[in-house]
């Protein structure tokens, strides 16, 4: 990253960030200047520096990482731009692996990379084109906002553009087919997005785990579902503890499955009930209108006392307090007549009196 700083004050961030090792380019006065942390499960050997670039080749025993990235600056100037990209291609003829390169290129490879201000000509946009191609190199895509820096000004000055990528090789495809690149909105302090690489990733979404809604419990057919999902179970398969918890599964996952139909998005009703009223209140205020007003008020209201109810179960620290503990009683006035095993083991889980 540019530090614009004196060495002493980005060796304290560092420190303070966490970080085991370093790599710096001091800055010009109060411009330019790179850094390059790292943690000590990585071996990074630093092959090239300069006032625009740090290559380095890394490994780890741990961690699996291409073989080399290259970080850059892209110089503002497209003279002096158009000579580091000739010292990249220096680099790019010894590579024969994995090759990560990236950060701020000041470039953008077409005109919707930018918005706002003059088009960018289209003979700089070849030029980039073109070095990417020689290098043997492609763009890794993004995750997140499209433009990763902005000039901060107001409407109509704004000006945006992805300037800030992350570009890989062949073999850098190969060994990480996973690889994924995120633009994370900036610091406070900065006017680029931050990019984030992972080069393992995996879109494993976890599974969310059952919350009983208190408000399932004010509807007429609540304890139907519950009576239903609890009684109607085949006994021939299962016995004991295993009969109980197969039969509190499927209670879980008829009460998800009956929401989904009966408690539709709240949030979203509420909106259209509102809308419907405002264009109801336009109207000429005749019998039927004022009955219609009427019944959407209802509703609304009745809608607006079930979003209260919801946020209300999640400002509480206990969830069993006001949900898992409604459904437990449900289930022992069901199993309250035979004082059996079932009966006593909920009580006993769940604590209930």
């Amino acid at each position: 990253m540019e530090t614009k700083q004196k060495a002493s004050y980005v060796r304290k961030v560092r420190r303070r960030c966490g970080f085991d090792e370093e790599w710096m380019v001091n800055p010009v006065g109060r411009s330019g200047g790179l850094t390059l942390w790292w943690s000590n499960v990585l071996i990074v050997n630093i092959l090239f520096s300069s006032s625009n670039i740090i290559h380095t080749s890394v490994m780890s025993s741990t961690l699996s990482t291409p073989s080399y990235i290259t970080f850059i600056y892209g110089p503002t100037d497209e003279e002096e731009r158009r000579l580091c990209w000739e010292e990249v291609r220096k680099i790019s003829n010894n590579i024969r692996a994995s090759w990560l390169y990236l950060d701020d290129f000041n470039d953008i490879l077409a005109q919707d990379e930018k918005r706002g201000g003059l088009p960018r000509l289209w003979r700089k946009i070849l030029n980039f084109k073109s070095f990417v191609s020689d290098c043997g190199l492609e763009d890794l895509g993004f995750n997140g906002p499209m433009f990763t820096w902005c000039n901060n000004h107001d409407n109509p000055d704004t000006i945006s553009e992805r300037i800030d990528r992350a570009l890989g090789n062949i073999q850098l495809r190969e060994e990480f087919p996973n690889l994924q690149v995120f633009n994370i909105d900036p610091a406070r302090s900065s006017d680029h997005h931050l990019l984030f690489i992972q080069c393992q990733y995996e879109n494993h979404k976890s599974k969310k785990p059952f919350r009983f809604e208190a408000v399932w419990a004010s509807h007429d057919h609540y304890l139907e579902v519950v009576k239903e999902s609890w009684r109607n179970f085949s006994e021939q398969d299962f016995s004991g503890l295993d009969l109980f918890l197969n039969k509190l599964k499927r209670c879980k996952r008829n009460l998800i499955l009956w929401s989904k139909k009966e408690f539709p998005n709240i949030v979203k009703h509420i909106d259209l009930l509102k809308a419907h009223m405002a264009e109801l209140a336009l109207q000429d205020r005749s019998p039927q209108i004022s009955k219609g007003l009427l019944d959407v008020k209802g509703e609304l209201d009745r809608l607006l006392e079930l979003e209260e109810q919801y946020w209300w179960q999640r400002s509480r620290i206990n969830w069993l307090a006001a949900g898992e503990k409604i459904l437990a009683s449900s289930i022992c006035l069901l199993l309250k007549e035979d004082r059996g095993t079932e009966f006593r083991l909920l009580k006993m889980i769940l604590g209930i009196g």
